[in-house]
This record gives structure tokens, C-alpha cells and sequence, in this order.
């Protein structure tokens, strides 16, 4: 017989509070902010309590300029230590690194490129960015002719050795989509209605996999990718992230470069590329963040983000649980039904790989049947951005449509929706799991992004709240004014009220699901 949750965290909790002092990183007190609040504040949330709207401008401007936090690269490592530091000052005193060890695929701004060779000379054809993962050629690269395969067309013997041309999967789907599952609609003012059109860069990312791993299997040496923008338009898609290397190095080109490129193919004059990346592939080492927030009971309320991401949207939910950690952190302990963990994790970017390895390390120590709920966050504040009749992103003056994904419970699809009402994030919509068979591949998802691995693994109840912006897998834009602050500040209070509501219900009822 299993002992309660309470009981079987605890070896856990003590454990780590001694490695967060044997290893030197135990917060240290900081005066940022200073006033207890009382026990009536872990009941009704009090949004005069939290940071200021300049300090989250500060922290997206900040987080811009790191630019892309690739899993295990320095700037992500920097900014994994400065959330470390973000969340001692919050007032956070069990704080502790776990390590993440991950195969990783990298390459410099000078080791990859595509060239026109002409008899002895070569001229640089400009790309809009590399595919991540994709493969390793030597220093030199690797030439010839390209093959263009045209979009539906399966890969087969005869693209063997050859740099194969190929569109970006198209798919388009319309608010039908939303509206067909959900539990719960919050539009007050029918920004999103059945008919809607819905084109997001996360959609394409099976399809994408899929026509890789076929070229891959097909024996193609390499990919040059036609992206539907103009020149210049958005550089720097960091897609697919699942973090599998493959033997097929590749880029994107824009759609102008692109429809030369097809052209010169059917016409029987295609040139002769040169494709590089001088990529390397080593094993190295990340670091999950996990910190707790004692409670009256061990039962864990998990309040998770990731670290590494393309731009400071993608992701600024760690910024976002700094600010609900300082709230947490100065009520009464006793007014916290439970104590609260912050799990920051890394390798979103890399398949998902510190989520993996923080279950695995935790299999056996009782901390998964600890856990009560899970509450996923990122992407908040996010305007729509869509292309205009030429191509180019341009802001439509409305919220970016948001989802909150959730088993079929009662209790937890309740607080979705009364967190999506009280943060008026609207269009939202609360959605079961389209996969609920999901094994955690970016192909069979329980759900789209971060927060979904917990419930695929182990079904430990888990909410996840995510906007999935237009822009959301670039690094090379700048998200500062494509965030709405006062927005992210609403959010940022409800998605608090929703954590403390769920802290009140009981272990039992969070695992009660309704049949469909």
C-alpha cells in the first residue's frame, strides 16, 4: 500500500534542501519585496502585490537581447543563472540545479552556408536560416545539382546523393478546430468564430518531420527548404526541435529565392550548390532549476516553464513564476494548502530532454506520486501578428488566440476557464487533450509545446496554458512590441488565483475524469 502523498515526499524535500546548501546555491534573503502579506491573500489573490510593468518591459528587452537560447549554449546557461538569482531575491531558500545531459547539435555563424559554384568561383546565396539538428557535412560542404520535390510528391531512390529542393508543408486550419473541443469558450467579443482562419508556424512541425525523415530514408545528402515569407521577412526558424541529429543538413531559402530556385529546376538549368555545415554533435551538460515553496502540506502544486527558447516570448514564463514566487513566498506557510514547487526546466529545444531526465531521476523517491497538479506556463502577453498581402507581419490589434489544455476533469477545466475569464485573455478556449494516447513525440502530442509529459508519462494531472504566435519559433525578431504588458500582468495574477484555487482541491478530485 502506496503512503499518502504527504508522507512519501518528504526524504525528497529534505534532500533537497542539504543539496542546495552542500552545492553553494541556497538563496540568499533579498529585499525585493519586503511586506508580509496575510492569510487572506492565498484565498483571494491581491494584483496590487506584484511587479512592476517596467520591470517585466526590463525583462523582455533583456531577454531579446540574449536572442536564441539554444538547450546548453552559453546565453542559455547565463540566463538559467540569472533566473537562479531572480528567484533568490523573490525570496525562494530551497533552490537547487539538477544536471541534464543531452546529445547536443551545434554550429557557428561562419561554418554554414549555401554558395552558387561557377567553374572555379562561387557567389553566396543568401538563406533564411539553418535547420536545427540537421546534420553534419565536412568543412569543405558538399556539391552538386539540385532535385525539386514537388509538395505531396513521396521521396524515392532517385533523389539518392542529391540536394533536394522541397516546400514548406502548408496547413491551414480555421476556429472550427477550437470550437469543435472545447469544454469552455471565453470570447466576449467573437474575435474567433468557427470560420476564422488559424495559420501557425507549430503546425507544420509533424508534416515537417515527417517529409525529413522520408528524404533522410530516401538517401537524399541534403535539403533546401522554400519558406511561404518574403526576403528578409523571418530569419532564424529554429524548427524541428526535437532534438533527433539527422544526416541530412539543410536550410531554409524565402519564397522569391525559392520560386527561382523551382523555376531553374524544371527548366533543366538548375545550378550547382554548395551546401556547409560544419556542425558538431557532442554529448554536454544543462541544468534543470528546481526550487520549492514550503507549504502547510508536502503535496506539490508544480509550477513549470521552460528556459531555453528563439526569443523572449518563446519563453517569458520564467520570468512570469519569478514574479508569482514572490507573492507565494510572503504569504503565511500555513495559508498554503501546499507547498509549491518551481520547475524550470531545460532542452524544451532538444526534445523535451529535462522534463525526460527529471522523471527518470525522480522515478523512484516518491516525488511523482507527491505531485497534485501541474500548472505549465509561457508565451503570455502575446499580440497577433499575421502576414499582410505581401507577406510581412504586421500587428491585427488583437490578443493572440490562447488555449488551455487539461485532462477531462471537472475541477481543472473549472479553474481554466474562470483563470481565462478573470485575465480576459481572449479568444481562449479550454481544451482536452487531442491525443490523449500521446507518447510524447512531437508527431502524437497530447498536446502542442512544453507542460505535456508529466500527463503522458504518469497522468499526474497537468494544465497547460500557451499562445502560439506567428513568430513564436523565430530568433531572429524581436518580440518587445509584440507583447501586451498589462495583459501579461492579468494573466499573471490569474494564473496565481488558479494555482492557490487547485491548492485547495482535494488529491482525489483532481484525478477524476469525465468520459467524453
Amino acid at each position: 500500500m502506496l503512503l499518502p502523498p504527504c508522507r512519501r515526499f518528504l526524504s525528497f524535500a529534505g534532500a533537497l534542501a542539504i543539496a542546495a546548501t552542500l552545492c553553494g546555491c541556497a538563496s540568499k534573503p533579498g529585499p525585493w519585496p519586503a511586506r508580509a502579506l496575510p492569510a487572506s491573500a492565498a484565498v483571494t489573490v491581491d494584483a496590487t502585490q506584484f511587479l512592476s510593468r517596467k520591470q517585466l518591459v526590463d525583462w523582455q528587452v533583456d531577454l531579446d537581447e540574449r536572442r536564441l537560447r539554444a538547450t546548453g549554449s552559453p546565453r542559455h546557461e547565463a540566463y538559467i543563472d540569472v533566473l537562479h538569482e531572480r528567484l533568490a531575491r523573490a525570496g525562494v531558500k530551497q533552490l537547487r540545479f539538477e544536471p541534464v545531459s543531452f546529445r547536443q547539435w551545434s554550429v557557428q555563424p561562419e561554418d554554414w552556408g549555401l554558395e552558387v559554384v561557377h567553374d572555379d568561383r562561387s557567389g553566396v546565396l543568401p538563406t533564411a536560416g539553418y535547420i536545427p539538428y540537421s546534420g553534419v557535412t565536412p568543412p569543405s560542404g558538399i556539391t552538386g545539382r539540385i532535385a525539386y520535390l514537388a509538395p505531396g510528391a513521396s521521396p524515392d531512390a532517385s533523389l539518392a546523393g542529391k540536394l533536394v529542393l522541397v516546400d514548406m508543408p502548408a496547413v491551414a486550419w480555421t476556429g472550427k478546430v477550437f470550437h469543435r473541443s472545447a469544454v469552455h469558450v471565453h470570447d466576449p467579443d467573437h474575435a474567433m468564430g468557427p470560420d476564422t482562419p488559424y495559420a501557425r508556424q507549430f503546425q507544420m512541425l509533424g508534416p515537417f518531420i515527417s517529409l525529413l525523415d522520408s528524404l533522410q530514408a530516401a538517401g537524399a545528402a541534403g535539403v533546401i527548404v522554400i519558406l511561404d515569407t518574403p526576403p528578409m521577412s523571418m530569419n532564424g526558424l529554429y524548427a524541428p526541435y526535437d532534438g533527433k541529429v539527422r544526416q541530412l543538413p539543410g536550410m531554409f531559402i524565402d519564397r522569391d529565392r525559392g520560386r527561382r530556385l523551382r523555376e531553374s529546376v524544371l527548366a533543366g538549368t538548375a545550378p550547382v550548390l554548395r551546401l556547409t555545415m560544419a556542425a558538431t554533435v557532442r554529448q554536454v551538460q544543462t541544468r534543470n532549476l528546481v526550487g520549492i515553496i514550503p507549504g502547510k502540506s508536502a503535496e506539490l502544486m508544480v509550477l513549470g516553464s521552460h528556459t531555453d527558447g528563439t526569443n523572449a516570448l518563446e519563453d517569458n514564463g520564467p520570468n512570469a513564476i519569478v514574479d508569482m514566487a514572490q507573492y507565494l513566498t510572503r504569504l503565511p506557510q500555513d495559508s498554503l494548502p501546499r507547498s509549491v514547487m518551481l520547475l524550470l526546466t531545460s532542452g524544451h529545444f532538444a526534445g523535451g530532454v529535462g522534463m525526460k531526465q527529471f522523471m527518470d531521476r525522480h522515478q523512484d523517491d516518491g516525488l511523482m506520486q507527491g505531485i497534485a497538479t501541474m500548472l505549465t506556463i509561457g508565451n503570455l502577453g502575446a499580440l497577433e501578428v499575421l502576414p499582410d498581402s505581401n507577406g510581412y507581419l504586421r500587428l491585427t490589434g488583437r490578443f493572440e488566440p490562447a488555449a488551455v489544455f487539461s485532462p477531462r476533469t471537472p475541477a481543472l477545466m473549472d479553474a481554466s476557464y474562470a483563470m481565462l475569464k478573470q485575465a480576459d485573455a481572449a479568444p481562449a478556449f479550454v481544451l482536452p487533450a487531442s491525443s490523449p494516447a500521446g507518447d510524447g513525440g512531437p508527431k502524437n502530442a497530447a498536446w502542442p509545446g512544453a507542460g505535456r509529459y508529466l500527463w503522458e508519462a504518469q497522468h499526474i494531472p497537468t494544465v497547460h496554458y500557451v499562445t502560439q504566435p506567428t513568430y513564436l519559433l523565430y530568433y531572429g525578431i524581436d518580440s518587445v512590441t509584440r507583447v501586451d504588458y498589462r495583459l501579461m500582468q492579468r494573466q499573471t495574477v490569474a494564473l496565481t488565483q488558479m494555482l492557490l484555487d487547485l491548492s485547495r482541491v482535494p488529491y482525489a478530485d483532481l484525478r477524476k475524469e469525465t468520459v467524453p
